[in-house]
């Protein structure tokens, strides 16, 4: 194995030719430690490791020309490696993928030893940035051995330890999450000696966030630091460069961002807000080193002695924000000119309010990492990280990289404190995790990429590691959500639910067999199943009280939770009905339970139907209109509560003054409150589609029904100001067979064994939410009896034949403007599954061929289907 190369400042290896029989011979003999005692518990004994273990590189001084590189007459070796397959989903272990290649003459091949972890990692993945385009490979900070040297002059050599970061995100090749990195000389540091290869790891992108903040945006000039820790004036390198060579988002900040005569001069204050982050402890000791005053803003409970250790000069305690400000102003005489935040647009505003304001003279400076206040005080700049100019000018590059070097050999910074995580790349997902917890403070964590243990076939319910892909075929006993992140990895998909039976009697009113449980181990079963075959969404139902076939009911809110509980990306449809339930009881357990289950709650307000349901509970009995104006003042509640500080309402319904929820539900991207959806047929339905709701539930149609519906809502949108933000959700009642004649069968079949009794009792009742309507056109005015036995008119759907035929129905439905396919089954036991293996991968490649989008084709194919019939041959 590779073994320790002496007298150098740096780390470097050689190829143990043994591969590590003779390793203890060459451990006493040679005085070399093998690079297992390197303090990073990484050991190349694999075959591929040790195929792909350091060799000498002649341009760079050692034994021969380019053209005896072993590395080059290699078979095309491969690497695992992580892929993020859409937003919000786990990290997917990939196995057998191809090692990236190296195009430029700068370029190096590192092989991976350990991963630093950065709060941009989960961030980006949760809010969809930094993604270009899915499947993508995340990872900023690594450390490992170079194996393959560059082809031009480097300071860089084959065998070298080094680490850096990956700032460069849009190039995959880059990133950290595989066992196999490229990199460019002039973006890479050489590990020294006594600095290990775990905080090498941990060190990359916060070191260079840290000194071009304070370089370049802040104007700190390093070049005449004393001693060993001096470094270059990076903001007079990078002003040398020709400024189209700099990136036209970043010229500015470069060329223009702070002039001349306001870069600060040794023994003026700079405030640090979040100094106890791997960034803050940075500035702070770059600053220290510049002989600038450091303020520095934490939580001091538990980072004051790592800050102290530091030596800053003013500790001040984050807790009370605005008496944090006053002793800022105060400490500095209100001459506070520069700040730097690392926490985020409203810790950014508070600093802001500290700094020197004034509307002539010496201007102050802010540079917020995260996020910068939404208003420019007077007199003060705001900064962003020109973090391109890393990577894509090498001067200034290499620059940063020898300087860090430097500092680290003469031992003039404090290292980030390093927790060390296990699993390898398959333990990234948990580790990740805990970031998002927010439970790691002040330290770094860094995996070993050669702890991936390989005979696992999973470490972790969070950690996704095989495909149930293989052969082509679906394996149902996998039991990772990898197929469910591949087969929803489109962001232009239609995305599927299906109705959570947690009421007997099935999904229709029908005496024919039902393999469908309603019990709760049956639907956790149902749940995981739907949601590792590819289902997004479970609609749970709200009944009160036996009839109709349903003589037994478990309650939405608390099914839903333990469904949630359950499983890691289905997103739970909670019925929630008004007048039962008052809008601030409903907030507060939505909340809660979004919290639980990381943002997977929804609601669904069910205005009512059933009367004695009402009734019987001594709940008001209203006439329809009233009814539907009660749920939009619910809707509207809800939305003030989650989304405001203080809820202030007065409607006819309910009332509210100053009230305020805490915690309140997590604002996602694209979601800033749980997902509301409601139906219903009626005017007073679909005004309150347009008016308040998210997503608009439909009953199965005919395709001139569906349009009228879907312009109809639309244009009420429109009228509310809204345009755009309602979208559509459609029942359908799933009988997929291998032969359309025998899906039809079934059909009939239901329909034939219909309970009469039942299906003729819910007709009654369901007059008050249909017929009762002035215009007579509401839900089920026009359903006849053979529709009723199936809830929601779901055999208008047509989602009955084959699973071609279904999956062409689908993307024409797409095409009208239908979002979600809410689907029902005769036999959950197995029709999830099958739906998820059959039929959910045809509607994808369909998607893929573009279809979907085209609605006059995709009508031109499928309409007929969906066309109303004339009657009496008119």
């Amino acid at each position: 194995m590779p073994t320790r190369v002496g007298n150098s400042q740096f780390v470097s290896l050689k190829p143990d030719r043994e591969c590590g029989r003779s390793a203890a011979d060459s451990h006493t003999s040679n005085g070399h430690r093998s690079f297992a005692s390197l303090n990073a518990a990484v050991q190349p004994d694999t075959p591929k490791a040790q195929e792909l273990a350091p060799r000498t590189n002649g341009t760079n001084g050692v034994n021969g020309t380019h053209k005896s590189d072993d590395f080059l007459r290699l078979p095309r070796p491969q690497q695992d490696l992580l892929l993020l397959h859409g937003p919000r989903q786990k990290y997917s272990l990939e196995h057998s993928q191809e090692i990236p290649e190296l195009r430029g003459d700068d370029e190096i091949l590192v092989q991976v030893l350990a991963i630093g972890l950065n709060p941009v990692d989960w961030k980006g993945a949760d809010y969809g940035f930094s993604q270009p385009s899915y499947p993508w490979i995340n990872g900023r900070d690594f450390a490992g051995i170079v194996v393959k040297a560059p082809r031009k002059h480097s300071r860089i050599s084959q065998g070298d330890v080094v680490f850096g970061p990956s700032t460069d995100y849009r190039d995959v090749r880059k990133a950290a999450y595989q066992e196999y990195v490229v990199t460019s000389d002039s973006n890479i540091a050489r590990l020294p000696q006594g600095v290990e290869v775990k905080e090498g790891a941990a060190l990359g992108v916060a070191f260079v966030a840290a000194a071009l903040s304070l370089t370049i945006s802040l104007g700190v000039d390093f070049s005449g630091v004393p001693h060993a820790s001096a470094g270059p004036d990076i903001l007079r390198a990078a002003r040398s460069l020709p400024k189209h060579e700099v990136a036209e988002d970043v010229r500015d900040e470069v060329f223009n961002g702070i002039s001349e005569q306001e870069r600060p001069r040794p023994g003026e204050w700079i405030a640090v807000w979040g100094a106890s982050t791997t960034t803050g402890q940075l500035v702070a000791q770059l600053a220290k080193l510049a002989g600038l005053k450091v303020a520095a803003v934490a939580d001091l409970a538990k980072g004051a002695q790592r800050l102290n250790e530091l030596g800053v000069d003013l500790l001040v305690d984050k807790l009370d924000e605005k008496r944090a400000v006053e002793i800022l102003k105060g400490v500095t005489g209100g001459q506070l000119r520069f700040g730097f935040d690392a926490v985020g647009n409203d810790t950014a505003t508070r600093l802001q309010e500290a700094l020197q304001q004034n509307s002539s003279g010496a201007k102050s400076h802010l540079l917020g990492l995260t996020g910068l206040p939404k208003q420019v005080a007077t007199g003060v700049v705001h900064h962003k990280v020109p973090i391109k100019v890393f990577h894509e000018n090498a001067a200034v590059g290499e620059a940063l990289v020898e300087w860090l070097e430097e500092l680290l050999i003469a031992k003039s910074l404090k290292l980030p404190e390093v927790e060390v995580a296990e699993g390898g790349l398959a333990g990234i997902n948990d580790a990740l995790d805990r970031l998002r917890s927010g439970t790691v403070s002040g330290r770094r964590i860094v995996v070993s990429v050669a702890s991936t243990d390989r005979s696992r076939n999973n470490s972790g319910s969070n950690t996704p590691l095989r495909s149930p892909v293989v052969n082509g075929t679906f394996d149902s006993g996998a039991a990772d959500l990898s197929y469910h992140d591949k087969i929803n990895a489109d962001p232009d998909r239609v995305k599927f639910a299906y109705w959570v039976p947690n009421v007997s009697g099935g999904l229709v009113i029908s005496k024919i067999p039902q393999r469908t449980n309603w019990d709760h181990k049956a639907n956790i079963r149902y749940a995981q199943t739907a949601e590792r075959v590819g289902f997004e969404y479970a609609l749970s139902q709200i009944r009160f009280m036996a009839g109709y076939g349903a003589e037994n009911q478990h309650e939405p809110v608390t099914l839903s939770s333990l469904l949630l509980a359950k499983t890691e990306r289905l997103k739970l449809i909670i019925a929630l009905l008004p007048g039962p339930w008052n809008p601030a009881v409903a907030a507060k357990q939505i909340a809660s339970i979004d919290h639980f289950s990381d943002g997977r709650a929804a609601v669904n307000i069910v205005s009512g139907w059933f009367k004695l349901e009402f009734t019987s509970i001594g709940q008001w009995w209203l006439d329809h209109a009233e009814r539907y104006r009660r749920s939009r003042e619910f809707i509207s509640c809800l939305k003030g509560i989650w989304t405001e500080d203080k809820f202030t309402f007065k409607g006819d319904f309910y009332q509210f003054h100053d009230y305020s929820l805490k915690p309140k539900p997590l604002v996602l991207p694209g979601r800033p409150y749980p997902e509301i959806f409601q139906g219903g047929n009626s005017d007073d339905a679909k005004d309150n589609g347009g008016a308040v709701s998210d997503y608009y539930f439909m009953n199965g149609n005919t395709l001139e029904g569906f349009q009228k519906q879907i312009a109809d809502v639309r244009a009420r949108a429109v009228a509310h100001g809204r345009e755009g933000e309602v979208k559509f959700a459609l029942n359908g009642f799933v009988i997929c067979r291998d032969t359309e004649e025998e899906a039809m069968r079934v059909l009939q079949e239901i329909q034939g064994k219909a309970d009469a009794e039942a299906v003729e009792g819910f007709r009654q009742q369901v007059q008050n939410a249909g017929a009762s309507t002035g215009n007579k056109s509401g839900m089920w005015a026009n359903s006849k009896f053979e529709d009723l036995v199936q809830y929601n008119d779901g055999f208008k759907t047509k989602l009955i034949g084959t699973k071609e035929q279904i999956a062409d129905r689908i993307v024409l439905l797409k095409s009208l403007g239908v979002s979600i396919i809410l689907t029902a089954f005769l036999h959950y036991e197995e029709e999830i599954e099958q739906f998820g293996r059959e039929i959910l991968p045809l509607v994808r490649e369909l998607e893929k061929k573009g279809r979907g989008k085209d609605v006059d084709y995709e009508i031109s194919l499928t309409g007929d289907v969906y066309r109303e019939k004339p009657v009496n041959g008119v």
